[in-house]
Protein backbone atom coordinates (compact mmCIF):
# COMPACT_ATOMS: atom_id res chain seq x y z
CA UNK A 1 0.00 0.00 0.00
CA UNK A 2 0.83 3.81 -0.41
CA UNK A 3 -0.16 6.73 1.90
CA UNK A 4 -0.55 10.24 1.17
CA UNK A 5 -0.95 13.08 3.38
CA UNK A 6 -4.44 14.42 3.27
CA UNK A 7 -3.77 17.98 2.34
CA UNK A 8 -3.82 20.68 5.06
CA UNK A 9 -5.80 18.09 7.35
CA UNK A 10 -2.59 17.15 7.94
CA UNK A 11 -4.21 13.13 8.11
CA UNK A 12 -2.02 10.25 6.82
CA UNK A 13 -3.68 7.66 5.08
CA UNK A 14 -3.83 5.15 2.41
CA UNK A 15 -4.22 5.87 -1.58
CA UNK A 16 -7.09 3.51 -1.31
CA UNK A 17 -10.30 4.06 1.00
CA UNK A 18 -13.21 1.13 1.62
CA UNK A 19 -16.42 3.37 1.47
CA UNK A 20 -19.89 2.05 2.85
CA UNK A 21 -21.50 5.23 2.22
CA UNK A 22 -22.82 4.42 -1.26
CA UNK A 23 -25.90 1.66 -1.96
CA UNK A 24 -23.80 -1.14 -1.51
CA UNK A 25 -23.21 -1.03 2.23
CA UNK A 26 -19.74 -3.26 2.69
CA UNK A 27 -22.29 -5.91 0.17
CA UNK A 28 -25.68 -5.82 2.76
CA UNK A 29 -27.16 -4.53 -0.37
CA UNK A 30 -26.21 -7.32 -2.31
CA UNK A 31 -27.42 -9.35 0.33
CA UNK A 32 -24.28 -10.19 2.71
CA UNK A 33 -24.56 -10.57 6.23
CA UNK A 34 -23.43 -8.67 9.15
CA UNK A 35 -20.06 -10.80 9.83
CA UNK A 36 -19.08 -10.31 5.48
CA UNK A 37 -19.10 -6.60 5.96
CA UNK A 38 -16.87 -7.04 9.10
CA UNK A 39 -14.56 -9.44 7.23
CA UNK A 40 -14.62 -7.16 4.13
CA UNK A 41 -13.10 -4.40 6.52
CA UNK A 42 -10.90 -6.56 8.02
CA UNK A 43 -9.61 -7.56 5.16
CA UNK A 44 -9.17 -4.05 3.71
CA UNK A 45 -6.94 -3.14 7.27
CA UNK A 46 -5.12 -6.73 6.35
CA UNK A 47 -3.86 -5.60 2.68
CA UNK A 48 -2.86 -1.55 4.56
CA UNK A 49 -6.08 0.61 3.92
CA UNK A 50 -6.28 2.91 6.69
CA UNK A 51 -8.92 5.53 4.62
CA UNK A 52 -12.46 4.41 5.82
CA UNK A 53 -15.67 6.14 4.63
CA UNK A 54 -18.94 5.67 6.48
CA UNK A 55 -22.44 7.56 5.92
CA UNK A 56 -23.48 8.74 9.28
CA UNK A 57 -27.12 7.88 10.34
CA UNK A 58 -28.05 5.68 7.53
CA UNK A 59 -28.01 2.09 6.86
CA UNK A 60 -26.12 1.42 10.04
CA UNK A 61 -22.92 1.46 7.96
CA UNK A 62 -21.22 3.41 11.57
CA UNK A 63 -21.69 0.90 13.38
CA UNK A 64 -20.24 -1.82 11.32
CA UNK A 65 -17.30 0.14 10.92
CA UNK A 66 -16.86 0.53 14.72
CA UNK A 67 -16.74 -3.12 15.25
CA UNK A 68 -14.79 -3.91 12.28
CA UNK A 69 -11.86 -1.59 12.83
CA UNK A 70 -12.48 -2.56 16.40
CA UNK A 71 -8.82 -1.61 18.07
CA UNK A 72 -7.58 -0.09 15.31
CA UNK A 73 -8.94 3.00 15.30
CA UNK A 74 -5.99 4.81 16.36
CA UNK A 75 -4.38 3.49 13.05
CA UNK A 76 -6.99 4.17 10.47
CA UNK A 77 -8.32 7.83 9.33
CA UNK A 78 -12.47 7.37 9.88
CA UNK A 79 -14.14 9.62 8.13
CA UNK A 80 -18.01 10.09 7.78
CA UNK A 81 -21.06 12.30 7.26
CA UNK A 82 -23.88 14.15 8.13
CA UNK A 83 -26.84 15.54 5.86
CA UNK A 84 -28.16 19.12 6.14
CA UNK A 85 -31.99 18.17 6.15
CA UNK A 86 -34.08 19.33 8.76
CA UNK A 87 -35.34 16.62 11.59
CA UNK A 88 -37.55 14.20 9.66
CA UNK A 89 -41.20 14.00 11.16
CA UNK A 90 -40.57 10.17 12.85
CA UNK A 91 -42.62 7.30 11.58
CA UNK A 92 -41.52 3.38 10.76
CA UNK A 93 -38.73 3.74 8.25
CA UNK A 94 -36.20 6.47 9.59
CA UNK A 95 -34.23 5.52 7.00
CA UNK A 96 -36.37 6.42 4.05
CA UNK A 97 -37.40 9.74 6.36
CA UNK A 98 -33.93 10.73 6.49
CA UNK A 99 -33.22 10.57 3.20
CA UNK A 100 -36.97 12.30 2.06
CA UNK A 101 -35.64 15.07 4.83
CA UNK A 102 -32.24 15.46 2.83
CA UNK A 103 -33.76 15.54 -0.63
CA UNK A 104 -35.67 17.95 -0.11
CA UNK A 105 -33.38 20.44 1.65
CA UNK A 106 -31.30 20.05 -1.29
CA UNK A 107 -34.22 20.74 -3.46
CA UNK A 108 -34.86 23.57 -2.40
CA UNK A 109 -31.35 24.58 -0.77
CA UNK A 110 -32.19 24.95 2.75
CA UNK A 111 -30.25 23.71 6.07
CA UNK A 112 -30.47 22.38 9.30
CA UNK A 113 -29.54 24.62 12.29
CA UNK A 114 -26.28 24.05 13.91
CA UNK A 115 -27.28 22.76 16.94
CA UNK A 116 -29.10 19.46 14.94
CA UNK A 117 -25.82 19.32 13.04
CA UNK A 118 -23.98 18.98 16.61
CA UNK A 119 -26.81 16.53 17.67
CA UNK A 120 -26.25 14.18 14.83
CA UNK A 121 -22.50 14.54 15.31
CA UNK A 122 -23.06 13.43 19.11
CA UNK A 123 -24.61 10.43 18.08
CA UNK A 124 -22.53 9.49 14.97
CA UNK A 125 -19.80 9.31 17.19
CA UNK A 126 -21.32 6.94 19.57
CA UNK A 127 -22.41 4.71 16.69
CA UNK A 128 -18.79 5.09 15.40
CA UNK A 129 -17.62 4.18 19.07
CA UNK A 130 -15.15 6.63 19.18
CA UNK A 131 -14.09 10.18 20.92
CA UNK A 132 -13.31 11.98 17.42
CA UNK A 133 -13.82 11.71 13.94
CA UNK A 134 -10.87 12.28 11.85
CA UNK A 135 -12.80 13.86 8.71
CA UNK A 136 -16.61 14.83 8.83
CA UNK A 137 -18.48 15.66 5.78
CA UNK A 138 -21.45 17.57 5.04
CA UNK A 139 -22.64 15.45 2.63
CA UNK A 140 -23.81 15.84 -1.13
CA UNK A 141 -24.25 19.56 -0.40
CA UNK A 142 -26.06 21.19 -3.65
CA UNK A 143 -24.91 24.36 -5.33
CA UNK A 144 -28.26 26.14 -3.37
CA UNK A 145 -27.38 24.86 0.26
CA UNK A 146 -23.46 26.12 -0.17
CA UNK A 147 -24.07 29.53 0.99
CA UNK A 148 -25.83 28.71 3.96
CA UNK A 149 -24.01 25.46 4.77
CA UNK A 150 -20.74 27.91 5.63
CA UNK A 151 -23.08 30.44 7.42
CA UNK A 152 -24.96 28.59 9.25
CA UNK A 153 -23.35 25.17 9.70
CA UNK A 154 -19.70 26.27 9.43
CA UNK A 155 -19.04 27.93 12.40
CA UNK A 156 -20.80 24.84 15.06
CA UNK A 157 -18.68 22.41 12.81
CA UNK A 158 -15.02 24.62 13.73
CA UNK A 159 -16.50 24.84 17.04
CA UNK A 160 -17.09 20.25 17.19
CA UNK A 161 -13.23 20.74 15.61
CA UNK A 162 -11.63 23.06 18.47
CA UNK A 163 -13.32 20.74 20.97
CA UNK A 164 -11.26 18.00 19.18
CA UNK A 165 -14.28 16.21 18.70
CA UNK A 166 -13.37 16.67 15.07
CA UNK A 167 -9.80 16.50 13.34
CA UNK A 168 -11.02 17.61 9.75
CA UNK A 169 -14.07 19.21 7.73
CA UNK A 170 -14.95 18.04 4.44
CA UNK A 171 -17.77 18.79 2.10
CA UNK A 172 -18.93 16.38 -0.77
CA UNK A 173 -20.74 17.19 -3.87
CA UNK A 174 -23.89 15.13 -5.18
CA UNK A 175 -22.08 14.08 -8.34
CA UNK A 176 -25.25 12.65 -10.12
CA UNK A 177 -27.27 15.91 -9.96
CA UNK A 178 -24.56 17.96 -10.03
CA UNK A 179 -21.93 16.49 -12.95
CA UNK A 180 -20.58 20.33 -13.42
CA UNK A 181 -19.05 20.57 -10.12
CA UNK A 182 -21.17 23.85 -9.54
CA UNK A 183 -20.83 23.80 -5.58
CA UNK A 184 -17.14 22.53 -5.24
CA UNK A 185 -16.42 25.16 -7.34
CA UNK A 186 -17.44 27.77 -5.41
CA UNK A 187 -15.96 25.39 -2.27
CA UNK A 188 -12.38 24.64 -3.45
CA UNK A 189 -12.18 28.64 -4.60
CA UNK A 190 -13.45 29.54 -0.98
CA UNK A 191 -11.11 26.93 0.88
CA UNK A 192 -13.63 26.76 4.16
CA UNK A 193 -13.18 23.02 4.33
CA UNK A 194 -10.41 21.17 4.44
CA UNK A 195 -11.26 17.87 2.30
CA UNK A 196 -13.48 17.60 -0.45
CA UNK A 197 -14.70 14.71 -2.24
CA UNK A 198 -15.42 14.46 -5.61
CA UNK A 199 -16.69 12.47 -8.21
CA UNK A 200 -14.13 11.83 -11.39
CA UNK A 201 -14.13 8.88 -13.55
CA UNK A 202 -13.19 7.94 -17.57
CA UNK A 203 -16.61 9.22 -18.68
CA UNK A 204 -16.63 12.64 -16.34
CA UNK A 205 -13.24 14.12 -15.16
CA UNK A 206 -13.78 17.64 -15.53
CA UNK A 207 -13.17 18.08 -12.11
CA UNK A 208 -9.34 18.11 -13.24
CA UNK A 209 -10.45 21.55 -14.96
CA UNK A 210 -12.67 22.98 -12.95
CA UNK A 211 -11.82 21.84 -9.28
CA UNK A 212 -9.12 20.24 -8.47
CA UNK A 213 -6.09 22.34 -9.25
CA UNK A 214 -7.85 25.48 -7.17
CA UNK A 215 -8.23 22.80 -4.50
CA UNK A 216 -4.75 21.55 -4.56
CA UNK A 217 -3.62 25.37 -4.41
CA UNK A 218 -5.43 26.02 -0.83
CA UNK A 219 -4.22 22.91 0.38
CA UNK A 220 -7.32 20.88 0.32
CA UNK A 221 -7.31 17.53 0.38
CA UNK A 222 -9.02 15.60 -2.08
CA UNK A 223 -10.80 11.98 -2.06
CA UNK A 224 -11.75 10.98 -5.46
CA UNK A 225 -15.32 8.74 -5.94
CA UNK A 226 -17.19 7.03 -8.47
CA UNK A 227 -13.99 5.87 -10.21
CA UNK A 228 -15.49 2.58 -11.25
CA UNK A 229 -19.20 2.59 -9.85
CA UNK A 230 -22.06 3.29 -12.88
CA UNK A 231 -19.21 3.47 -15.11
CA UNK A 232 -20.57 0.35 -17.07
CA UNK A 233 -23.67 2.34 -17.89
CA UNK A 234 -22.66 4.93 -19.71
CA UNK A 235 -22.88 5.67 -23.67
CA UNK A 236 -19.39 4.87 -23.85
CA UNK A 237 -19.19 1.67 -21.69
CA UNK A 238 -18.72 -0.27 -24.68
CA UNK A 239 -15.61 1.87 -26.37
CA UNK A 240 -14.12 1.86 -22.70
CA UNK A 241 -14.21 -1.93 -22.83
CA UNK A 242 -12.30 -2.16 -26.02
CA UNK A 243 -9.79 0.75 -24.87
CA UNK A 244 -8.96 -1.57 -22.02
CA UNK A 245 -8.97 -4.99 -23.86
CA UNK A 246 -6.52 -3.82 -26.23
CA UNK A 247 -4.47 -2.63 -23.48
CA UNK A 248 -4.73 -6.09 -21.97
CA UNK A 249 -6.65 -4.67 -18.86
CA UNK A 250 -10.00 -5.17 -17.48
CA UNK A 251 -12.46 -2.41 -17.34
CA UNK A 252 -11.97 -2.21 -13.69
CA UNK A 253 -8.38 -1.90 -13.85
CA UNK A 254 -8.60 0.54 -16.08
CA UNK A 255 -10.85 3.06 -13.73
CA UNK A 256 -8.63 2.78 -10.90
CA UNK A 257 -5.69 3.52 -12.78
CA UNK A 258 -6.64 6.46 -14.42
CA UNK A 259 -8.20 7.86 -11.11
CA UNK A 260 -5.82 6.86 -8.65
CA UNK A 261 -2.83 9.19 -10.69
CA UNK A 262 -4.62 12.09 -11.33
CA UNK A 263 -2.13 14.45 -10.02
CA UNK A 264 -4.49 15.95 -7.45
CA UNK A 265 -6.58 13.39 -6.10
CA UNK A 266 -5.04 12.04 -2.94
CA UNK A 267 -7.33 9.00 -1.95
CA UNK A 268 -9.62 6.99 -4.43
CA UNK A 269 -12.99 5.38 -2.82
CA UNK A 270 -13.75 1.91 -3.54
CA UNK A 271 -17.08 0.72 -2.40
CA UNK A 272 -17.13 -3.23 -3.12
CA UNK A 273 -18.53 -6.26 -1.00
CA UNK A 274 -16.24 -8.29 -2.01
CA UNK A 275 -13.25 -8.84 -0.53
CA UNK A 276 -11.86 -10.54 -4.16
CA UNK A 277 -12.99 -7.32 -5.69
CA UNK A 278 -11.17 -5.45 -3.04
CA UNK A 279 -8.17 -7.13 -3.42
CA UNK A 280 -8.35 -6.75 -7.61
CA UNK A 281 -9.32 -2.48 -7.16
CA UNK A 282 -6.44 -2.04 -4.75
CA UNK A 283 -3.98 -4.31 -6.86
CA UNK A 284 -5.33 -1.81 -9.80
CA UNK A 285 -4.88 1.27 -7.60
CA UNK A 286 -1.57 0.33 -7.03
CA UNK A 287 -0.19 -0.11 -10.69
CA UNK A 288 1.77 2.33 -12.98
CA UNK A 289 -0.24 5.25 -14.47
CA UNK A 290 -1.96 4.16 -18.02
CA UNK A 291 0.58 4.48 -20.90
CA UNK A 292 -0.24 8.05 -23.04
CA UNK A 293 -1.14 6.48 -25.95
CA UNK A 294 -3.97 4.65 -23.79
CA UNK A 295 -4.98 7.96 -21.97
CA UNK A 296 -5.14 9.78 -25.67
CA UNK A 297 -7.46 6.99 -26.85
CA UNK A 298 -9.49 7.52 -23.38
CA UNK A 299 -9.76 11.23 -24.01
CA UNK A 300 -11.03 10.78 -27.40
CA UNK A 301 -13.40 8.31 -26.51
CA UNK A 302 -15.13 10.82 -23.84
CA UNK A 303 -14.96 13.38 -25.83
CA UNK A 304 -16.82 11.69 -29.08
CA UNK A 305 -19.57 10.79 -26.55
CA UNK A 306 -20.64 14.25 -25.63
CA UNK A 307 -20.46 15.46 -28.86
Amino acid sequence: MEYVRLGRSGLVCSIVGLGGGSSGRFGLKKGGSRSDAIRLIRTALDHGITFFDGAGLSGGVDALLAEGLANHRQDVVLSTKVHLGPDPIPFTNMKLANRTSAWIARRFGSVCSGAVLRRRVEQTLRMLRTDRIDVLHLHAVSPRQYPLAVSKVLPELLTLKDEGKLRAIGVTEGFLSDPNHDMLRAASAEAHFDVIMVGFNISNSSAAQFVLPTAKEAGVGVVGMFALRQLIDTADAHELSRVAEEAGISLTELAYRYCRHQAEIDVVLTGTGDPAHLRQNITAALAPPLPDSVLAELHQTAASTRK
